[in-house]
C-alpha cells in the first residue's frame, strides 16, 4: 500500500468540500471553514422523536450539525449514506466493537467500499478475553488489526481511529496512540473520548496528555458531565468552556462529536441545548 508522505498530506488528498474541511477543521478560501466541525453521535439520537434514520438526519440538518457519528449496521449503512449526501452532510465515524482475540467482521470490507472517497473514521472500540485494560502484552494482535483494517481502507479514505471505552482492552488514548505508534501509517490514529477519559484514573494533566497524543489525534468527542453522568452540553458541572480552550491551546484542529448517550428526553430538545451551549463556547474560543 502505497501512503503519502506526511498525516495532515493524506488526511488532506482524502477528501474535498464539507468532509474536507469536517476532518482538517482547516480555514481555507475565502470562506471561513469551523476551528472544530461539529457533529453528533447516534448515541444522542434515540428519542421516540427520531424513530428513523430519515428522522435523525433531518433533525442534525437543522440543528447544524457536520454529521452523524454512527454505530455501524451494514444492512442501513446505504440508506444513511444517501439519506447524507442529500442533506450535504458527512458520516462523521462508524464505531465498531472487535475481540481483540476474534476474527473481523466479514462484512466490514463491503462497507468500506461504500465508504470509499469519505472522510469517516472507523472507530474500533477494542476488547478483550484475555487481556486487562490497556496491557501492552496484546499489542501484536493489535496491530495486527489495525493494519488489516488499514489496508482495507488503502489511501483513499475512510480512515481508522483506536476508540478509548472504559473496560475495553483499548481503554485510553494512550492506548490508541500506542498503537498508532507502532503501525506507523497515516491513516491510523487514536480518539480521545472525554467521559471515558474522565472514568478511568489519569496520571497526567490535560493539556500534558493532548499534547502528547496530538501527532495522532484524529477525534475528541464531549458531553456535559454532572458528576460522572453524561448529561446534555448546557447541564452539569464540567467546566466544557476551559476543555474547548485546552483544544485549541495545544493545536488540535479537528472534528468534535457530542455524545449524548443515555441523556433523557426528546432527541431534538437536549440536541438544540447542546448546540446552543457549543455555539456560545465557540464564539468565546474564536474571539
Amino acid at each position: 500500500m502505497s501512503l503519502p508522505l506526511t498525516r495532515r498530506s493524506f488526511l488532506h488528498s482524502t477528501v474535498t468540500g464539507l468532509a474536507g474541511a469536517a476532518l482538517l477543521g482547516a480555514a481555507e478560501g475565502p470562506s471561513k471553514k469551523p476551528l472544530f466541525p461539529f457533529y453528533a453521535m447516534d448515541t444522542g439520537l434515540r428519542g421516540a422523536d427520531v424513530p428513523t434514520l430519515e428522522a435523525k438526519v433531518r433533525l442534525l440538518k437543522k440543528l447544524g450539525f457536520v454529521g452523524i457519528g454512527y454505530t455501524l449496521n451494514h444492512r442501513e449503512l446505504p440508506d444513511l449514506l444517501d439519506l447524507l449526501d442529500k442533506e450535504k452532510l458527512e458520516l462523521s465515524a462508524v464505531y465498531t466493537t472487535p475481540l481483540l482475540e476474534g476474527k473481523l467482521d466479514p462484512d466490514l470490507a463491503g462497507s468500506i467500499k461504500r465508504m470509499k472517497g469519505r472522510s469517516t473514521r472507523i472507530e474500533l472500540a477494542i476488547s478483550s478475553k484475555k487481556y486487562k485494560p490497556s496491557d501492552p502484552d496484546g499489542d501484536k494482535l493489535g496491530i495486527e488489526m489495525l493494519k488489516t483494517v488499514s489496508d482495507l481502507t488503502a489511501d483513499t479514505g475512510p480512515v481508522v481511529s483506536v476508540y478509548p471505552h472504559r473496560g475495553s482492552w483499548a481503554e485510553r488514548v494512550e492506548d490508541g496512540y500506542r498503537l498508532a505508534k507502532q503501525v506507523d501509517r497515516n491513516n491510523v490514529g487514536t480518539h480521545f473520548n472525554l467521559v471515558h477519559w474522565k472514568w478511568v484514573k489519569n496520571a497526567k494533566p490535560l493539556e500534558d496528555l493532548l499534547k502528547e497524543v496530538l501527532p495522532h489525534l484524529l477525534c475528541v468527542t464531549v458531553n456535559g458531565l454532572q458528576g460522572d453522568t453524561i448529561v446534555s452540553l448546557d447541564q452539569g458541572d464540567y467546566d466544557i468552556d476551559s476543555f474547548v480552550v485546552s483544544l485549541k491551546k495545544v493545536g488540535y484542529r479537528g472534528p468534535v462529536g457530542l455524545q449524548a448517550y443515555s441523556v433523557k428526553g426528546p432527541s431534538g430538545e437536549h440536541l438544540q441545548r447542546s448546540m446552543n451551549k457549543w455555539r456560545e463556547v465557540m464564539k468565546k474560543v474564536e474571539a
